[in-house]
């Protein structure tokens, strides 16, 4: 399945998390994904996979695009309460994620990943992502339930947290 993307401006990006397996620079067998938050509301990352990520020979281990799925997926609830001006910023954990692979993921090829909150109900974001080459082709797609929860302890202010989101430099894309 092919799909035309219409580009987003990049709006910001958001702070990595250090070990993690999709965006922690200090993890040596991270994919390095930067999240982008995007005029459009979505949430946007790219990747190239490498022989360290294959769960067969020249393939991406499913495992790691659910991650990237549950990833962007997550990230987007942060860049739609960041957006509402609220005291605190929320965090959300995944409470179900269900992913259907359409094509192999190979390595050494570049991939774009887009999630979106679709609708939220109470605690609950509704979510979706896709994973796609850069021809468009769609190689897997992720829905989600993110639920919403109070950690006192990690809280963290709507306000500091802008305020610590990387700003853009020459390097990131000005539109994904």
């Amino acid at each position: 399945m092919k799909i035309d993307r219409i580009k987003s401006r990049v709006k910001g990006k958001q702070l990595p998390t250090p070990n993690s397996i999709t965006c922690g620079f200090d993890n040596a067998s991270s994919l390095r994904c930067v999240f982008y938050d995007l005029e459009n509301g979505e949430t946007a990352t790219f990747f190239t996979a490498g022989t360290v990520h294959e769960g067969h020979t020249g393939i991406m281990h499913g495992g790691l695009s659910a991650a990237v799925l549950d990833e962007v997926m997550g990230r987007a609830t942060i860049h739609r309460m960041t957006s509402r001006a609220e005291e605190w910023l929320p965090q959300y954990v995944t409470a179900e994620m269900t992913c259907k692979y359409l094509k192999p993921i190979r390595t050494g090829e570049k991939m774009f990943a887009y999630g979106r909150v679709d609708r939220i109900e109470g605690r609950c974001c509704f979510n979706s992502a896709e994973i796609i080459d850069e021809n468009g082709e769609v190689m897997s797609t992720a829905t989600g339930v993110y639920v919403r929860v109070d950690q006192l302890k990690d809280k963290l202010p709507a306000e500091e947290y802008m305020r610590q989101v990387s700003m853009l430099t020459d390097n990131d894309p000005r539109e994904l």
